[in-house]
């Protein structure tokens, strides 16, 4: 009877690994699930404006104070094709010292997402909401929230596995004013800069998967640090026993 049930456990783990071998990995499905996301909201908004859409561009036309100005104006000039070349010049020259040629690859993965984003505008083109704002140029989704969230997310990830804490903390606050800043400079609304995050998030994903994969995995069952034996009296010496 033992044996038979030892077969039949051994039979069940068998094809649980088998199963779980065939079954698509959870970045993978949380990194396409973001993009299919990104591509509903591109056609739903080719059918019906976004909420919040009106609000935020009557927030873009409004007078902001020179601070609010001025760092709406640093992002616009972050994103430019230029500038962007020489940033991620700098970033693959330090994730490369920081940690190897390996991820600092990885940064290329996340510049898929900049691409698609351009894919996107040239394919679909302008919004229909975006069209009634009068502005140039297309809008969904947001090319500086999509590279910020997508490059500069991964450095912050980098960071922080090499124990560099407050670098990504401050590049989170760099990703987290992106979005705002588009908006307060009249340069987005809301639904642009949102499909921008789930893009970069999307291809930030990839990206440390990429980077991250060859690195050895924990066994799972490893010989513990301690052990019954250890926890023991150590025998005492002979000179010891003699003294008590």
């Amino acid at each position: 009877m033992a044996a038979v049930l030892r077969s039949s456990s051994t039979e069940q783990a068998e094809r649980g690994r088998i199963s779980r071998s065939y079954a698509p990995p959870t970045w993978l499905l949380s990194s396409a699930a973001l993009l299919l996301l990104v591509f509903a909201m591109r056609w739903e908004l080719s059918l019906h404006p976004f909420p919040g859409d009106a609000w935020a561009a009557q927030l873009g036309a409004s007078h902001k104070p020179w601070l609010v100005y001025a760092i709406t104006r640093l992002y616009q000039q972050a994103g430019r094709p230029l500038v962007a070349v020489g940033e991620v010049l700098l970033m693959v020259a330090w994730l490369w010292r920081i940690s190897g040629p390996r991820v600092a690859k990885g940064l290329l993965i996340t510049l898929l997402a900049s691409v698609t984003c351009g894919v996107i505008k040239e394919v679909c083109g302008p919004t229909p909401f975006w069209l009634t704002l009068h502005h140039v140029g297309t809008d969904f989704p947001s090319g500086v929230v999509t590279f910020v969230t997508a490059a500069g997310g991964y450095l912050a990830v980098v960071a922080k596995r090499e124990g560099r804490s407050t670098t990504a903390a401050i590049l989170i606050l760099v990703i987290a004013g992106a979005g705002p800043a588009r908006v307060l400079g009249g340069q987005h609304v809301l639904s642009d800069v949102l499909g921008g995050y789930m893009l970069g998030v999307a291809w930030l994903i990839a990206a440390h998967r990429y980077a991250y994969a060859a690195l050895p995995k924990r066994r799972i069952h490893e010989e513990p640090a301690w052990s019954i034996a250890s926890l023991e009296p150590a025998p005492k010496s002979a000179e010891l026993a003699r003294i008590q």
